[in-house]
């Protein structure tokens, strides 16, 4: 029996963070987790049995309350697999792989700093892309000159980002590399920018660690998209930025 149902657009950007995570957490098939996908009505409401009205992800909890904000259910996730506290959550915990916010004090910090800078870039990000797409155009006031100033930001947190990198998923054996839920939601923005809006969030050339991270961590199984991942009508207009 299912208690949580977690409710996705697969391609959007957030749920993207939480399934990436689940499938990195060892999680995705629980038996106690059911991944609800929404569709998309005419006037892009997302639709599902039982979700409540809003955007995705929303995480629907076993007492009738909602998560509905992605890094709140990252959190909550870890939460139970390291304090579980009734039999189902104890059986998340057992088949769950270990914290993937860190050990100690000290690694937790710096996964909470990532996390901050590319929780800020993601924000940003996607009011650039409200304001400076084709995609918005119709639906709300454009601005391309306040696109630009947010992608302004979105580079900056990248430039912020690279040292935090060094070193990490480099060499042979990348499946020992410790992920984290940092990690998950920076692979889910730059994968995003790039393959639905056509933006290169790492194309600075001083970014090497950046590059390096998403070039990797791109190809495992948990991030892994066909080439028809995006709605192809969506992504016609999404990779048309406003001038």
């Amino acid at each position: 029996m299912a208690h949580l149902e977690l409710f996705v657009l697969t391609w959007g950007v957030y749920p993207r963070r939480v399934l990436i995570y689940l499938h990195e957490k060892g999680l995705l098939n629980s038996p106690h987790i059911r991944v609800t996908p929404v569709t998309l009505s005419p006037a892009i409401e997302m639709l599902a049995p039982g979700k409540p009205k809003g955007t995705v992800p929303i995480l629907a909890l076993p007492d009738g309350t909602f998560i509905k904000q992605s890094v709140a259910i990252l959190d909550y996730f870890e939460d139970i697999c390291d304090n579980p506290q009734e039999e189902w959550q104890k059986d998340i915990a057992t088949s769950a792989k270990a914290s993937m916010r860190g050990t100690d004090a000290r690694e937790r910090a710096t996964t909470r700093d990532i996390l901050a800078l590319a929780d800020e870039a993601g924000s940003m990000f996607g009011f650039a892309c409200h304001k400076g797409t084709k995609l918005f155009q119709k639906m709300e006031p454009s601005s391309p000159v306040a696109a630009s100033l947010a992608m302004g930001i979105v580079r900056k947190n990248m430039k912020l980002l690279e040292p935090y990198y060094e070193g990490r998923f480099r060499g042979g054996n990348h499946d020992a590399e410790r992920v984290t839920i940092a990690d998950c939601v920076l692979c889910s923005l730059l994968q995003f920018s790039r393959e639905l809006y056509g933006v290169d969030l790492l194309a600075d050339p001083e970014l090497v660690n950046l590059k390096g991270f998403y070039g990797t961590f791109k190809e495992r199984d948990s991030a892994k998209i066909p080439e028809d991942f995006y709605p192809g009508y969506i992504k016609e207009l999404a990779s048309v930025w406003l001038e």
